[in-house]
């Protein structure tokens, strides 16, 4: 239950942010067509003092709190590693000389707003995207994972026709240590293994897999066939890595790092046909790793190709169409997601095409759902709380769908446990830290932070 709230309001449309070490980063500034310029670092802690304003410095100094007035770099997007000192600037550009894109990110340390010392490079330049120049809509993301960033940029003219990739860098060195790979959604799953979710065929449109690029090896190494592949609009969500061994800036809410044996990631997506709704689903990040890691076994060449019925239905959870609202962008933190879903619950059957009121519900009522399995191992049960209710999901769910001519069945296991809240809440998206949740408005960001105010807590600094 959060113990503390409060709030920062921001322009529609012309508002990066990013969570991170127990920190929320976010700019200022820009309008009529300028992108903003100026960056503030805040401690998700609530503040204590009256004159509050979160676009200054906290004049207690009971949080961390930190400002960049200007960057000199007009910013379209922005992640940050606290522990590291470092914050990347993503500059949209387009070549003058033709019309291709040379989308720069820029290595600045948070501590001074200049470039960051250890990178050879103030910045470096997107110029082997052979995507040809586009009229239509675009999205883009910067990933940062230890030393390596990755950028990907998708474009669609629309709702299925997508065609993207991605590059990666090492931010100290400045190298290319991953060109430009085909894909339509991305994220890092180690320092050394990126998971890309492709088209298997660009002339046929929705057929989707993922595949596993190895930096190490220079070359894709596995091929993921999931069991349903005529799917549309793929997003990958996870988190920004916290470092368990530098301290972040943030005096108390960077204490709370996530146990990366428990972390998830999930992929929604709509299938292509019309009739069937948004569909979410959870992976576990260590079953996958531990299912690649095994079938290189023996193997000399690349890639192998990933036995979905050896991994996936131990390590996955799919919900079906309208259990859930689409996740957003941060949405899971460590072995937790948070998001919306029905005033229902979690009530179902073992086949889960016997979902009970479902389809098309109104979803207002947040839901945690924790992947980390000690609780449930301990024997935990479904309970009611004021606030939630909570419900410990053990089953297998079967769900049977129809690929081509066939009769597929989907089946999942990962156990987890669902925290429902009793009341609908009206904020548009629900992002997930260890230490708070943040949702949005139309013009501002709540914040609800599970710790008490700042000046209530105190770091206890213990010796061995």
């Amino acid at each position: 239950m959060p113990r503390s709230a409060w709030g920062i309001p921001y322009v529609a449309g012309n508002f990066h942010w990013e969570i991170s070490d127990g920190i929320i980063c976010f700019t200022s500034g820009g309008g009529d067509g300028e992108r903003p310029k100026t960056l503030h670092f805040s401690e998700l802690l609530a503040p204590t003092d009256e004159s509050y304003n979160p676009f200054e410095l906290d004049p207690t100094g009971r949080r961390y709190t930190h400002i960049i007035r200007d960057t000199g770099v007009g910013m379209a997007d922005i992640v940050f590693s606290a522990s590291s000192d470092l914050v990347v600037l993503l500059e949209r550009r387009t070549a003058p000389d033709t019309g291709m894109n040379a989308d720069r990110l820029h290595f600045r340390a948070i501590s001074t707003g200049g470039p960051h010392p250890e990178a050879t490079l103030p910045h470096v330049e997107n110029t082997g995207h052979p995507l040809p120049p586009y009229s239509g809509l675009e999205t883009w993301l910067i990933q940062l994972y230890g030393d390596m960033v990755a950028f990907l940029l998708v474009r669609y003219s629309n709702f299925i026709d997508r065609r993207g990739g991605v590059t990666v860098w090492n931010w100290k060195s400045g190298e290319v240590v991953m060109p430009f790979q085909k894909a339509v959604a991305s994220m890092f799953l180690s320092e050394d293994q990126l998971l890309l979710v492709v088209n298997s065929d660009e002339d046929l449109l929705g057929k989707l897999h993922m595949v596993v690029y190895s930096i190490s090896k220079g070359c894709i190494t596995h091929r993921i066939r999931l069991p349903w592949s005529n799917l549309s609009c793929p997003t990958l969500y996870t988190y920004p890595r916290q470092s368990l061994t530098q301290l972040s800036s943030a005096q108390l809410a960077g204490n709370f790092a996530p146990d990366p044996s428990l972390d998830i990631f999930a992929l929604d997506f709509w299938p292509i046909d019309p009739a069937t709704g948004p569909c979410v689903v959870v992976f576990s990040t260590q079953r996958l790793l531990k299912a690649c890691e095994a079938a290189l076994v023996g193997q000399e060449s690349y890639p192998v190709d990933l036995d979905w019925n050896t991994w996936g239905p131990q390590g996955s959870r799919w919900f079906p169409p309208y259990c859930l609202r689409p996740p957003s962008e941060r949405s899971i933190h460590g072995a937790r997601m948070i998001a919306y879903t029905h005033s229902n619950g979690f009530d179902v059957s073992e086949d889960i095409g016997d979902w009970k009121g479902m389809e098309r519900a109104t979803h207002n009522y947040p839901v945690i759902l924790d992947f980390n399995p000690r609780p449930i191992l301990r024997g935990v049960t479904d309970c009611d709380f004021d606030w939630c209710r909570n419900t410990v999901v053990r089953d297998t769910w079967k769900w049977t769908i129809q690929e081509g001519d066939q009769d597929v069945v989907i089946e999942s296991s990962l156990p987890f446990r669902a925290l429902v809240n009793k009341e609908e809440w009206a904020h548009s998206d629900l992002h997930l830290h260890s230490t708070a949740v943040v949702c949005t408005r139309a013009q501002s960001h709540d914040i609800f932070s599970f710790l008490e105010p700042a000046g209530r807590l105190t770091r206890v600094d213990t010796e061995d």
